[in-house]
């Protein structure tokens, strides 16, 4: 069972806010106030299935400056590559799948 649903489906997380390249926890919720940054996700080893890291680019600079989500050892969305986010206002929200499929989009 993950770390950031509560039992009432209400956010059980820390808000962090940040304008540099970050080292998310399991429920962060990442306020980037500024583009060319990178979050770092939990460590594979560390995570959990069904933690949980949201990344918000409230600055609305990630169109033309990219957050970049360094994987950290596992996968997103079943691939070996970190993700971009290059849509301004964008906030996806990532969960830890497991091994097999690592971090999953769940929604944005």
């Amino acid at each position: 069972m993950g770390r950031y649903i509560t039992s009432t489906l209400s956010y059980a997380s820390t808000v962090v806010e940040t304008a540099v390249s970050y080292q998310a926890k399991t429920n962060d919720r990442v306020l980037c106030t500024a583009g060319s940054i990178t979050i770092t996700l939990p460590a594979a080893a560390d995570a959990l299935a069904g933690d949980t890291v949201q990344i918000i680019d409230v600055g609305g600079n990630s169109g033309t400056a990219n957050i970049t989500v360094a994987r950290n050892g596992a996968e997103i969305q079943n691939a070996a590559e970190d993700l971009t986010i290059d849509i301004n206002n964008s906030a996806p929200v990532l969960v830890y799948s497991g091994a097999t499929y690592g971090w999953v989009l769940t929604g944005s």
